[in-house]
């Protein structure tokens, strides 16, 4: 049985109070992830990549939001169907996120103990209430994630923080919860390219280290080389490729995964135009 499973799901969003019969956001979306595997998601912003990891644990409101059809497995049970409560469980404890900027998926006013206490409060009862055992834990969370002295970092703000650094502790809070998937949206997006690589090989040591499975959501294939096992390829909504990373990267089959190939830029190329995908003939 996969970890993850998710069965054509359809999902749209309802305007001023009214649905519309517009396009769906995701629509008949299907894949699953295997314990310790890693799939990445491509395409590009607006295909339906983030819509469907928040949808992962009904992190998205609803209303507007409005889950057509469809069902997400984790171990077997269907997330669709929880109550509230039972998901509060699954939020952080068995899915973790890191999203895209750190600078707003952290919270401005806490200190960086005083989130990262709280998420410990919520999923690991193992390490107490006692400061210092939670100041211990924290220290050695900070610690994994390469964060220098970390001691230091406990009483910082957000701010005071690089956009790397503020990243690595986006990545210790999630890891802290000792998830079964971990969800990185566009987890490099805000950093430059040498932080980037370095954010990317963190992760990669990090799930050989637990074991865990990993969801990358991105658009980029160029950062993708090394850490995932399976690509699958978003456009409009839609999955419209599928396979392992390497095949995939090799000999694409569908016209949209060779555009989005192509926009990646080649180091030492002679005069090399960066491609531009065109929609109208691809959706046609």
């Amino acid at each position: 049985m996969p970890l993850l499973e998710v069965r054509h799901l359809t999902i749209r969003f309802s305007h001023g109070g009214a649905d519309r019969s517009g396009p769906a956001a995701v629509d008949d979306v299907s894949f699953s992830i295997d314990d310790g595997e890693t799939l990445a998601v491509v395409g590009e912003s607006g295909s339906g990549k983030s819509v469907t990891a928040l949808a992962l644990t009904r992190l998205l409101p609803e209303p507007p939001t409005r889950y057509e059809r469809g069902e997400i497995l984790l171990s077997g049970r269907d997330l669709l169907k929880l109550p509230e409560r039972d998901l509060r469980a699954v939020r952080g404890g068995q899915i973790a996120y890191v999203f895209q900027d750190p600078a707003t998926s952290l919270n401005p006013v806490f200190t960086v103990r005083a989130q990262m206490a709280e998420t410990l409060a919520l999923h690991r009862p193992d390490v107490g209430r006692s400061r210092r055992r939670v100041d211990a834990e924290i220290v050695r969370e900070l610690a994994e994630v390469g964060i220098t002295e970390p001691e230091k970092r406990l009483r910082a703000y957000p701010h005071q923080l690089s956009g790397g650094m503020a990243q690595r502790v986006g990545i210790a809070m999630a890891l802290a919860c000792r998830p079964k998937l971990l969800v990185a949206d566009e987890p490099t997006t805000a950093l430059d390219p040498t932080v980037q690589r370095q954010i990317m090989d963190l992760l990669r040591e990090l799930k050989a280290r637990h074991g865990m499975s990993i969801l990358l959501i991105t658009h980029n294939f160029g950062i993708i080389g090394g850490l995932v096992d399976r690509v699958a390829v978003m456009f409009r909504g839609r999955l419209v490729e599928e396979g392992p990373s390497e095949e995939v990267l090799r000999a694409p089959r569908h016209p949209y995964t060779r555009a989005l190939i192509d926009c990646i830029p080649r180091i030492g190329a002679h005069r090399h135009r960066l491609a531009t995908i065109d929609h109208a003939a691809l959706a046609g």
